[in-house]
C-alpha cells in the first residue's frame, strides 16, 4: 500500500472516529431536515370547473411547465398559432433550404384533438400538421425526430398535481408528446378533474373504465416537462421527453 493510500485511509478513519465521539452528528432532528417544496403524496382539490381550472395551471407551473385559460373554443385557435410562433422565435432549430424554419408540428390526428377545423387553420398559416401513420417507416421516424413542436390533447387532468394523462391508440401517437422539445396540451374543462381518483371513479360509475384501458395500447401520467437528476441533485430538463410543456385550458361547456 504506497503512502497516499495509507494517508486516504487514515483520513477516512479519523473523520469516522469524529461522526462516533459524538452520536448528535449521526441522527439529525426534524429541525435539521430540509423538505423540499413539492406536493404531498396524496392531493385534494376543490371547486368549480374555473377553479379547478386555475388549481391545476398553478400546479403545473410548480413544477416546471406553463399554462394559460382561454375563454371559449374560438380563441385556442389563436392561442396554438401564437405560442408555435413564440417558440419558433425562441427555437434555434436549423433552417430549410428556403432560409426558413421548419413548421411542421408532430400531432394526433385533427379528428382526435377537441377542436373542430385545427387542422386547416393552421394550414392556412403555413402550419402543418404531421400525424405519423406508422412508426416502424424510416421516413416517418426522420420526419418525427425532426419536429420541435408537439401538439395533443387529453384524456383528463388533475388539478391536484397539475398532471394530465394520455392514451395513446390510433390516430393519437404517443410520439406527439414524447419526441419534440415541446409539447402543447389542449386541455377542456370537462376533461379536468380533482384528483386521478375522481376520474377513476367517473369511468367506474359511467361503466367505462374496462373498455377505456382495454382499448389503450398504454397510459401516460405526465406532470410537467421531462427531468432527470445526477447522483448529486443536479436538474436537467428535457432528458427523456420535452424541455416544455404548457397546456391550453379552454370552456368547452358551451
Amino acid at each position: 500500500m504506497n503512502s497516499s493510500m495509507l494517508d486516504a485511509r487514515t483520513d477516512i478513519l479519523a473523520r469516522l472516529r469524529r461522526v462516533l465521539d459524538d452520536p448528535r452528528q449521526m441522527f439529525r432532528g426534524p429541525e435539521d431536515v430540509r423538505r423540499p417544496d413539492v406536493p404531498m403524496t396524496v392531493t385534494r382539490a376543490e371547486g368549480d370547473p374555473l377553479t379547478l381550472a386555475k388549481v391545476f395551471g398553478e400546479n403545473l407551473e410548480a413544477v416546471d411547465g406553463s399554462y394559460e385559460i382561454v375563454a371559449d373554443t374560438g380563441a385556442v385557435l389563436k392561442r396554438i398559432l401564437e405560442r408555435v410562433r413564440l417558440w419558433e422565435a425562441e427555437s434555434d432549430q436549423p433552417q430549410d433550404s428556403n432560409g426558413s424554419k421548419s413548421r411542421e408540428i408532430l400531432s394526433w390526428d385533427p379528428d382526435e384533438l377537441p377542436l373542430p377545423s385545427i387542422g386547416q387553420y393552421l394550414a392556412e398559416a403555413d402550419v402543418d400538421l404531421f400525424v405519423p401513420d406508422d412508426l416502424h417507416d424510416d421516413a416517418d421516424r426522420k420526419r418525427a425526430a425532426a419536429a420541435s413542436i408537439g401538439l395533443t390533447g387529453v384524456d383528463a387532468a388533475f388539478a391536484g398535481t397539475g398532471s394530465v394523462v394520455l392514451a395513446p391508440s390510433k390516430g393519437r401517437s404517443r410520439a406527439a408528446s414524447l419526441l419534440p422539445y415541446r409539447h402543447i396540451a389542449l386541455v377542456p374543462m370537462s376533461a379536468i378533474y380533482p384528483t386521478v381518483e375522481a376520474w377513476l371513479s367517473t369511468l367506474r360509475r359511467e361503466g367505462r373504465l374496462g373498455d377505456f384501458v382495454r382499448d389503450s395500447s398504454q397510459l401516460a401520467f405526465i406532470t410537467g416537462p421531462s427531468k432527470s437528476a445526477d447522483i448529486e441533485l443536479n436538474l436537467t430538463l428535457g432528458v427523456h421527453g420535452p424541455k416544455q410543456i404548457h397546456a391550453i385550458v379552454f370552456d368547452d361547456r358551451q
